[in-house]
């Protein structure tokens, strides 16, 4: 019958258009738990923001962002890092929505005499006295603190770090920058029980 034959008759599916790949990752950006966002490990607690601006791009820009951080162990002090960051839409594009880029720089200034103390690390690696996240993904912004006590000074390096170096497009890995405060005073480090001098008992006569 005419009915019968109506309902086995199959109407073509409509075939919806492949999203690209920059809508597909933003869909799936926005179903990303916050869980999953970088984290942005500082163990400097003076950390704070003195300067934001925008730089290229037309609607939506890059930002530069100045932060000033302070050295825990050397007194006088005061660290400037001016580090760019990348719009979301661009690195949705890019399909890579949780790296930044680390080409950064640095400067520091003495806001008073300045003085090492006694637990400053003085090998010649260094010590760490910043660390940022730009990446989900092993790669980091760091700032080491060298101690130059024959030239009385204190000099800290920006450099990034990172595990896959074969990823290395803008050629961070090879970007450095340092500054040198000259140094007041070198504070000697505490002597422990063993290393204290006890004094020469006199005879009791």
């Amino acid at each position: 019958s005419l009915s019968a034959g109506l309902r086995e008759m199959r109407l073509p599916q409509p075939r919806l258009p492949a999203l690209p790949a920059s809508l597909a990752c933003a869909a799936v950006l926005a179903c990303t738990p916050l869980s999953m966002a970088p984290a942005y490990a500082d163990i400097n607690d003076g950390q704070r923001i003195v300067g934001e601006m925008s730089g290229s791009g037309f609607f939506l820009k890059d930002t530069l962002r100045i932060e000033s951080f302070n050295d825990p162990k050397v007194d006088g002090v005061q660290l400037y890092l001016s580090d760019f960051q990348k719009p979301l839409t661009e690195k949705i594009v890019a399909g890579d929505v949780f790296t930044d880029p680390t080409l950064a720089g640095l400067t520091c200034s003495a806001r008073g005499r300045v003085v090492v103390g006694p637990e400053a690390v003085t090998t010649v690696e260094g010590e760490e006295v910043f660390s940022e996240a730009r990446s989900l993904l092993f790669k980091s912004l760091k700032v080491r603190r060298i101690i130059d006590r024959e030239g009385k000074s204190v000099v800290y390096v920006l450099y990034s770090q990172k595990l896959d170096k074969s990823n290395d497009q803008d050629g961070s890995r090879f970007k450095s920058a340092l500054c040198a405060v000259r140094v007041d005073e070198f504070k000697p480090p505490a002597q422990t029980s063993t290393e204290a001098v006890r004094e020469p008992r006199t005879a009791v006569k």
